[in-house]
Formats: C-alpha cells, structure tokens, sequence
C-alpha cells in the first residue's frame, strides 16, 4: 500500500479518501494535493515515488504543463494593474515587428482569449526538439513576428498550445524589460513564497519528480482524439506537433535543461501547495497577509467569461476570461461554474472559486489522458473537495 503523508481539516477527510483511491484503482504513482478554504489550509497531501525508488516528499515540485497558462495569465494581470501594459493594445505597439504577416491589429487580449489565430510559423517542426531555440528568446520572436494567423483575428478561437506564453512572454520582455518568469517570481511568486516557477533556478533541480508517460488509452474515443495531434490538423500545428503527436512528452520535459528555459504556455514547475496558494489569492480577493497581487476589481474582470464556443484546435467547446480557462462539459477544471484556473496535459490543475473562497491544485508525475468512460484522478479530488466544502 502507497504511503500517504501530510494533513487534511475536520470535514475533509474524503479528500484522503480519495486521493488513497487515485493511487489504488486510478494508476497514480506520485502525487500531491493542496485545498485552501476561506484562506485556510484544508488539504495538504502527498505519496508515492517522485522518482524509482525516492519517495515525493513535501517539497517535491513538477513540470505542469498548460496548467503554467494560469500562471502566465496571472503575471500579465498584475502587470496590468500596475499600468505596465495595456492588454487592449495591439501586441505590435510593444513590438514592432509582431505586425507582419497581417498581424498589426491583433491585441493581447486576442492572445489571452486565444483568438489571435497565430498557432505557429512555417517550419515550425524544425524547432520542436531543438533545445537551442527554446532556449533562445530573439530566434522566438522572430519566427512569430514572421508567421501569419491561421483565421482572422478575432472571428473565432482556438487553443493557442504553445504560441500562448511565448507571444506574452515577448510582449512582457519587450514592455518592462524582464521576462514573464522573472516578472512572476519578482510580482507573485517571491511575495508569497510559492514553490512556482517558469524557468527552474540549478539549486531547486533535486526537487524534480520524474514524468512517466501516458499509458496506452483503451477508450476508442480519446484514441480517435488523440490521433488529431499526429496529423496535419490546427490541433498538431498548436501543439507543435509531428506524427509523434503528444504520447512521448516525458523524456523532453524530464531534461534539465528543458527544466531551465522559461516556456510559459507550458514549462511551469511547480508543487501542488504552491499552485493552491497562487490561486488562494485570487480566490479571496487579490491580497494575502497584507501584500496585495492584483486588485479585486480585475479578479471579475479577468475570470469573467471572454470567449465560449466552439474551439476551432481543440475540437470541442471551451471557454476563457482573460488568459483563464472556465469550466464547460468537456473541461472538469471544477465542479463549480464559477471557477477559473487551468489544467495541464497529463492531469495537473489548478483553480479558484472566488464565490465559495475556495482554491486548489494538484500535481503528479503519472501523465494519464482522460477517459470518457472514467473519472479522472483530478476530479475525484475537486468533487471530494466540493462536498466537504459545501457539507
């Protein structure tokens, strides 16, 4: 039987029942769990192996994949609220050369709704395992300020993969002169000391749990979705994807030195406690022990719902506020309507529900694929988590 260690409040304990399960029936291997309530630790476990034969401890930390867009979505809030960028904007006012290729209209909001229409650039296979230009932000910026949109800007959106942070993270080097991972840490993440990053400083690198990838899936459906990746589709070409599609992802995202390069739609690091406590301001209003992120006021306006349709990437219907992914049947980022987060490949979430001052988070090393069949190891946690909120 799997070790479980860490702590849940009076009320919770089928947060620990659950999370027990998810290693017992639902394949985990390594995992962690943290739940804040009216500002309150509720929740706070982990078990399991972070690596063969080394057990996740309390400050194991691990890549989260798209969940790392909540994380860059709040860092261009708070820039926002300071005045150092304008999202209504055209991203070509901060740079110039962003307004090629048809582009010159498209405005950070755009990119944050994921309707800018610019996924990726031509030649973009030649990159996907060229570490030298993840690790290069001058060769980024000038493959997309070269690309087109892939629909009219605006008309319509769709899941921008990758392009996401790399345009934002663009936008915030060329507007203050840091990057979005330096501006996160120096606005969020040293203020309240979380355990988040978007680009892994050497001397937290032991911390690291080791990806195993997806298991083959059974469920006919998901196998015939998951195809999409590997073919000539918006979906691959978001994705920056070839005929590998996105059942080999481990071993890229297992390298150090992938670990250090700042990739904000993707490359965040993070433990689940530091996550829930990201998204636990958020959920009570902007502030915590005094040290205000971002005002109440855009906490409205940022998780109010943007866009909601169909997702000409995805394939299925989605919703955004500004940067945020909103729940909607085919995304379990919550059982609550009004929550707003995100969750990455593989199964990581993270979230706040401002109406109930709740938020949580939950990170692993197992990347699993969900299933139309099964309840994902997420939501068995955030449904257990909602019923001991709301009992």
């Amino acid at each position: 039987m799997t070790a479980i260690h860490g702590m849940t409040a009076p009320g919770f304990e089928a947060v620990l029942d659950a999370f027990r399960e998810n290693f017992e029936r639902r394949g985990e291997t390594g995992a962690s769990f943290c739940a804040y309530a009216d500002g309150r630790l509720v929740v706070d476990l982990w078990g399991g192996e972070a690596r063969p034969g080394v057990d996740w401890e309390r400050d194991t930390v691990a890549p989260v994949f798209s969940s790392s867009k909540g994380v860059t979505a709040l860092t261009i809030q708070a820039l926002a609220d300071r005045g150092d960028l304008d999202v209504s904007r055209p991203v070509s006012s901060y740079w110039p050369e962003f307004a090629a290729a048809g582009k010159g209209d498209i405005t950070v909001r755009h990119v944050l709704t994921h309707s800018s229409g610019v996924i990726d650039f031509p030649g973009y296979r030649r990159v996907i395992d060229d570490l030298a230009w993840w690790q290069d932000p001058d060769r980024i910026a000038a493959d997309f300020a070269a690309a087109g949109p892939a629909w009219e800007p605006g008309s319509a959106h769709g899941y921008h993969g990758v392009s996401f942070g790399l345009i934002l993270g663009e936008v915030v080097r060329r507007a203050t002169a840091t990057t979005l991972g330096g501006a996160f840490r120096q606005l969020v993440g040293d203020p309240l000391g979380l355990d988040v990053w978007i680009g892994l400083p050497d001397e937290h690198a032991s911390r690291v749990a080791v990806l195993r990838d997806a298991p083959p899936v059974s469920d006919p459906l998901t196998a015939a979705y998951l195809s999409l990746f590997t073919q000539d589709t918006l979906t691959a070409r978001a994705h920056f994807c070839d005929e590998r599609g996105i059942g080999s992802l481990a071993e890229t995202f297992n390298d150090p030195a992938f670990w250090r390069v700042e990739f904000p739609s993707g490359g965040a690091i993070a433990s689940a406690r530091g996550l829930a406590g990201m998204y636990r301001v958020l959920a009570a209003g902007g502030a915590h022990n005094g040290t205000r992120i971002v005002s109440e006021a855009s906490i409205d306006r940022w998780s109010a719902e943007a866009v909601r349709g169909p997702d000409l990437v995805l394939m299925l219907e989605t919703s955004f506020g500004l940067g945020y992914q909103l729940p909607t049947p085919f995304i379990a980022l919550a059982p609550a309507a009004e929550a707003f987060g995100h969750g990455g490949l593989g199964g990581s979430v993270g979230f706040a529900d401002p109406k109930r001052n709740l938020a949580a988070a939950y990170v692993m090393n197992q990347l699993r694929f969900p299933s139309t069949t099964e309840t994902t190891r997420a939501q068995a946690l955030t449904e257990a988590l909602y019923r001991a909120a709301e009992g």
